[in-house]
């Protein structure tokens, strides 16, 4: 007849086997461990050798050398005695007054340069058509001519510049321009040169 273990009875039944297996293990490790670590061989302790002190002595007042000495600059004579011998025409000046010489004018004003930017900006206020060049006109050459102008802080035309050329119009243009008039550019309420653009148009109709 088959007699059938539980587990639990199987544990029971093979416990006394194992603990018998593991306390030989055990036992068989540690001997194997005896033999094989070296032995521990206690050194005696060593001081280490005293580091020496050396004490250097410092003196109550130091030596401060004495400053350098200042060099003795050489004066420069920057006053002229006057020369006995000098004439008097020489060392003073004529105030005697020529009434009859004309008076002197005073340097003429260079022209500011002109402003890149302004609160307002410059209106025409008389403004010259172009006259028709007749070699252009028998040509029937049209077309429109860019110029740049400069004007000054009183309205007129100091300068021109063609920027945008019609060959046989060109001359004509700047002649026009050049007759023009203004009401200045204001800069904060002042007014100044600038330079502006202006197109010059050149028809044969209307």
């Amino acid at each position: 007849m088959t007699v059938h273990m539980t587990a639990e009875q199987r544990l029971k039944d093979s416990y006394s086997r194992m603990f018998r297996n593991a306390f030989l293990i055990a036992f068989a490790v540690h001997i194997v461990a005896f033999l094989t670590i070296p032995e521990l061989k206690i050194r005696p302790y060593k001081l280490r050798e005293k580091q020496s002190i050396e004490a250097i002595a410092i003196p109550d007042q130091f030596e401060v050398p004495p400053p350098p000495k200042e060099e003795v600059k050489k004066k420069i004579v920057t006053e002229i005695a006057p020369s006995d011998d000098a004439l008097a025409e020489e060392t003073i000046a004529s105030t005697e007054l020529d009434v009859e010489a004309p008076p002197e004018l005073p340097p003429a004003r260079t022209r500011a340069e002109f402003f890149l930017s302004y609160d307002e900006a410059p209106v025409v206020i008389k403004q010259v058509l172009p006259v028709y060049p007749d070699m252009a006109r028998d040509a029937e050459l049209e077309g429109v001519v860019r110029v740049l102008i400069g004007i000054d802080e009183f309205g007129n035309v100091v300068e021109a510049q063609v920027i945008g050329s019609v060959p046989g119009l060109d001359r004509a243009a700047l002649d026009a321009v050049y007759q023009w008039k203004f009401k200045p550019a204001k800069q904060r309420d002042v007014a100044v040169p600038v330079r502006i653009s202006v197109p010059i148009r050149f028809t044969l109709t209307g």
